[in-house]
Parts: structure tokens; C-alpha cells; sequence
């Protein structure tokens, strides 16, 4: 069974230098209007890493607000062209916020990862500034420069 989202589709991205065993990038739903995870990615951003190797990512539920780089709506790609996104985003915590449940994907630092689920497998952030989801490194990925991404659906 096919599942169709309707919303406004935005698409965020961190440009990160060796990143750490952190929250790399997150987003958090706006306070009435909840978002559904439709990909997340992370692939080098340079033109070549020295080292090749095999990483853990955690697709997380953040169930409380961490600290984090703010990264501007105004910066998110619309897909859509109508008004910028009402949830925030931010890359690279300073305090983590609360974990829930997770998901862990493995990727190689030369390959990356491309988490594109069938329709079923979304992950629905409800409404509410405490709710997100992340991108969070089990260790630190070799030195370099990941580009780090999400494509969520924001509702209402």
C-alpha cells in the first residue's frame, strides 16, 4: 500500500568538519504541526578522504531540545515553493537533549549512507518543540567534511 504525504517538503542540510560522536543534525517540529521523515543521507563532501572506514549512524527521536548550531529556515530547500518551514533545525549539539528509540544504519565514510524508506517505514515527529529526530554518530567518522541531510514533510 502506497502512502502519500501531503505538506510541504523542505530538505536540510549541515556542512560538517569532523564531525563527532554527537548529534550531527536535527530537526524539531514546530508547536501545532508535526513532520514525517522521508530520507536522511550522509555522504562525503570533499574530494577525497584518506580513510576508508565502515561508520554507525543512530536515526534518533530527540524527545527533548538539545543545543545546537541554528541553521535558518530561509536555508532549507522548499521543494514545494510555498513559505518557509515553522520547524527549526540545527547540526552539531553542544548538549544533547533527551534519546529516545532509534534506528542504527550502518555507512562507510568514502560511500556514505542513503536511508530512503518505502512510505511505511516514515518516522512521524508529532507536534510539539520538544519532538525531533537526529542524526546522531555512534563514534566519531574519520577525519573530513560530510555533508549531512534530511527531507522531511511538515504537516498542517
Amino acid at each position: 500500500m502506497a502512502v502519500t504525504i501531503y505538506g510541504e517538503h523542505y530538505t536540510v542540510e549541515a556542512l560538517i568538519t569532523n564531525p563527532g560522536a554527537v548529534t550531527n543534525l536535527v530537526i524539531h517540529a514546530a508547536a501545532t504541526k508535526p513532520v514525517v521523515l522521508v530520507r536522511a543521507k550522509i555522504r562525503p563532501a570533499q574530494a577525497g578522504l584518506v580513510t576508508d572506514a565502515g561508520c554507525v549512524c543512530r536515526i534518533i527521536r530527540k524527545t527533548a531540545a538539545g543545543t545546537y548550531t541554528s541553521i535558518a529556515a530561509s536555508g532549507f530547500f522548499n521543494h514545494d515553493g510555498g513559505a518557509d518551514a515553522t520547524f527549526t533545525a540545527g547540526h552539531t549539539a553542544s548538549a544533547e537533549g533527551t534519546d529516545g528509540d532509534f534506528i542504527s544504519e550502518p555507512w562507510n565514510s568514502r560511500q556514505g549512507m542513503d536511508w530512503f524508506p518505502t512510505p511505511e517505514e516514515y518516522i512521524v515527529i508529532p507536534a510539539g518543540t520538544a519532538n525531533g529526530v537526529a542524526l546522531k554518530s555512534n563514534v566519531a567518522p574519520p577525519a573530513g567534511i560530510y555533508a549531512f541531510t534530511m527531507t522531511a514533510a511538515e504537516l498542517g
